[in-house]
């Protein structure tokens, strides 16, 4: 861009010195408009634009053909797209945010037919604009170097007429398939391999979505044969069903198959321990939004790779309760369950927190559940050091985090990790190594004013092959867990 530039301050001088023949009457006069208008659009070019919810700046500058899109910081993608010595720059200069999740909420089919609409009647607008600088940048070169208002005048007409020809020629000769071959600079070099990615996890979540709706109907009609084995395995069945989840790191096949499944085999309540998201942005919460096309009460306690902005976006979803730091009670259950957010959730740093902190969390909610009328039945947190501190009294303890699915007595509590419901998120359609969809039915008993869970269904599904595992574990209860301490004991 400099070197064009100082050769179009070197032709003005040569010009403006009077070096040209005089008897060139109409040459002059259109060398200077040209020489101009470059110089006026080289300077002026530049024009920021809005598209919905994307900003951009564009340009107009001399390099043979291309048309570049720069996405600061990642680098730059150009293609040589027409056959005239214009560059179109297109740089993308901000997101916003709030007008992304209104675009989002949207039908997709709408939103790019309104984004190419709006995007071509922008360009339109820059190119009559650029037209207009061109004319100008001829005329005032003309008035300054000949003080004369025809000469002006041809000036402005010779830079308005090449601008327009080169503009002309650039849209007839314009080939947007050119950037099926792009080239790339910068971070962003690695485009092609992440498109591949994006494409294999988009036709993953199309296979798989039909295949999971079927495995959740064949799954509640063989678990409801397989209850009618015996009396002793229908005593287990309980009298209310929680489906634990977690861990769904923005699969939207894990918030579908939680709801498929919890209507398959008739769950009362939803409680999720956590990481709906990755990396916790706005753009990420509406991506869990069809958590609301569940009818169920959806219980969620935020986790490490959660933020402000998604346990806002989930807060305004009728079905979800998010608890934070506190406790929820069901009166048609009868039922009280008490969680705290992990305490990154509070920012967007996707830490692990230490040790120390997961101590004061879980501190703070024994002062809230110390000061409450009732003990909760279900105590729930994203990390296992939270709840691992409520294992004295008679109590189901929920967690996620570790994306394996654990359940065992710890002192005379029942320990429940979900697994990862997401099957790892996205990452986890494309990767080579098998990440299961796993949650847990729990079957829930009275037991005097509690609840106590007496029966563990663990579903685990492959995403290869869309096959799929039910195994029930059977609980040992808090009478029996202390009968066993009494034996263990030096004096029994």
């Amino acid at each position: 861009m400099r070197l064009w530039l100082q050769a179009l301050i070197i032709c003005w001088r040569t010009l403006r010195g009077g070096t040209l023949p005089e008897s060139s009457g109409i040459l002059r006069p259109a060398l200077v408009g040209i020489l101009g208008a470059l110089l006026l659009v080289s300077v002026l070019s530049s024009q920021d634009i809005s598209v919905r919810a994307l900003d951009f700046t564009l340009s107009l500058g001399l390099d043979w053909g291309y048309t570049e899109l720069a996405i600061p910081p990642l680098g730059t993608i150009r293609a040589k797209t027409h056959q005239t010595p214009l560059k179109f720059s297109i740089s993308l200069k901000d997101i916003n945010l709030e007008r992304l999740k209104n675009m989002i909420a949207q039908e997709p089919e709408g939103i790019y037919a309104e984004l190419v609409a709006s995007f071509r009647y922008q360009i339109s607008l820059f190119l009559v604009r650029i037209l207009i600088i061109a004319l100008l940048g001829g005329l005032v070169s003309g008035y300054i170097l000949f003080r004369r208002p025809k000469q002006a005048l041809l000036a402005g007409l010779a830079g308005l007429v090449v601008f327009a020809l080169l503009i002309g020629a650039s849209i007839l000769t314009y080939n947007e398939k050119a950037f099926r071959e792009p080239e790339y600079k910068g971070i962003v070099e690695a485009a092609p391999w992440l498109l591949k990615v994006a494409d294999d996890a988009l036709v993953a979540v199309e296979k798989l979505d039909v295949k999971l709706k079927v495995i959740a109907t064949n799954l509640m009609l063989m678990f409801e044969s397989l209850s009618l084995v015996g009396a002793e395995e229908a005593t287990y069945e309980g009298e209310l069903k929680i489906l634990h989840v977690s861990d769904i790191h923005n699969n939207p096949l894990g918030v579908s198959l939680a709801s498929q499944m919890a209507s398959a085999f008739k769950a009362d309540i939803i409680i999720d321990t956590g990481d709906a998201t990755d990396y916790g942005t706005p753009i990420e919460g509406e991506l869990v939004r069809n958590i609301s096309e569940s009818k169920l009460p959806w219980i969620f306690v935020p986790g490490n790779h959660d933020s402000p902005a998604v346990v806002q976006e989930l807060k305004e979803l009728e079905n979800v309760t998010v608890l934070e730091a506190g406790l929820v009670s069901f009166e048609q259950f009868d039922l009280t369950i008490a969680g705290i957010a992990d305490p990154a959730a509070g920012d967007t740093d996707m830490r692990v927190p230490t040790r120390e902190e997961y101590k004061d969390a879980a501190a703070q909610l024994q002062i809230i559940i110390a000061q409450s009328e009732r003990k909760p039945s279900i105590v729930i947190a994203h990390h296992i050091s939270i709840v691992e501190e409520f294992t004295h009294w008679p109590v189901t303890l929920l967690h996620g985090h570790s994306h394996r699915v654990n359940i065992r007595n710890l002192g005379q509590a029942v320990l429940i990790d979900a697994g990862t419901t997401g099957g790892a998120g996205i990452r986890g359609l494309i990767t080579t190594e098998q990440i299961p969809y796993t949650m847990v039915l729990l079957h829930m008993k009275r037991h005097g004013e509690d609840w106590l869970a007496t029966a563990a269904d663990i579903i685990t599904i492959n995403q290869r092959n869309a096959g799929f595992i039910l195994e029930r574990k059977l609980l040992a209860q808090p009478m029996e867990l202390q009968a066993e301490d009494l034996e263990e004991s030096p004096g029994g």
